[in-house]
């Protein structure tokens, strides 16, 4: 309980003896005031813009999913912005541009890593063929769990393909999650065992959480704050797949931020 409360409970106990003097009801009302006082807090947070500005009709501008169907993740990702200091036009604009790409605000979207023997051998060249599909990648095409063992084994954190971790920590959420080490860390930041935080990544909440945390932990808020967005693709996904993509999104969001911001500048 904080010093500020803990003379008011106090004095309450005094005058209501029998009802405040008792631990549990006191720690149980303190539970209440201290989960207020967060969620007011950070709710004002959220009012600074540019996280203010976050709003359905942004979003749509960058997913063809309805505005109504957009409403759900205002509130989780103004939450996330706050926490993890995405909160600058371009911090926010290349944030949204990597959750539209991503996974396209999907709720519960997973790595679904049901490919064609061709898509393998593309993909991963030196496992399935670098002059064409092998055998192995005959054997295991559209058998995406089987797909997702063999190529996130003993990586991320993940045991051997026996293990069953390549499917069981494939990506998971608005950026795709991945890998038995990041779902293990992500778990210790939220406070929450293995298991609940594996099903928490799959809610619009826990998701957009995750995208967070992991923005946060792997310092993109500076890469961000630098001209285009080529250096937060590459950190992402150890590329510049889809850059073009990217681009277009995020310009798109940076000059409707940047008019917003000027209209209230009045």
């Amino acid at each position: 309980m904080p010093e500020t409360r803990a003379p008011i409970f106090a004095a309450v106990a005094q005058l209501a003896p029998g009802i405040w003097n008792v631990a549990g009801n006191v720690a149980a009302f303190d539970k209440v005031l201290e989960a207020w006082e967060q969620a007011n807090a950070a709710r004002e947070i959220a009012e600074v813009f540019p996280i203010s500005a976050i709003d359905a009709k942004l979003l749509a501008m960058v997913t063809s999913v309805a505005e109504a169907d957009l409403m759900q993740w205002v509130g989780p990702i103004k939450a996330a912005c706050s926490r993890y200091e995405i909160n600058t036009i371009r911090r926010v604009s290349a944030f949204l541009t990597t959750l539209a790409h991503e996974a396209g605000f999907r709720v519960g979207a997973r790595e679904n890593m049901n490919y064609s023997a061709s898509r393998l051998a593309a993909v991963w060249p030196g496992r399935f063929g670098r002059r064409g599909p092998n055998a192995l990648a005959r054997e295991v095409e559209r058998k995406p769990e089987r797909i997702a063992n063999l190529v996130y084994a003993d990586r991320m954190g993940n045991g051997p393909a026996t293990s069953g971790d390549g499917w069981r920590f494939r990506g998971a959420g608005p950026i795709q999650l991945t890998g038995r080490s990041n779902f293990t860390a992500f778990a210790a930041a939220m406070e929450k065992p293995l298991a609940d935080a594996e099903a928490f990544v799959l809610t619009v909440e826990g998701g957009v959480m995750s995208a967070a945390w992991f923005w946060d932990v792997n310092d993109i808020n500076r890469l961000a704050d630098t001209p285009g967005i080529s250096d937060e693709t590459r950190r992402i996904n150890g590329g510049t797949t889809g850059i073009e993509h990217r681009e277009r999104l995020f310009n798109k969001l940076v000059t409707e931020l940047i008019k917003r911001e000027q209209a209230l500048a009045g």
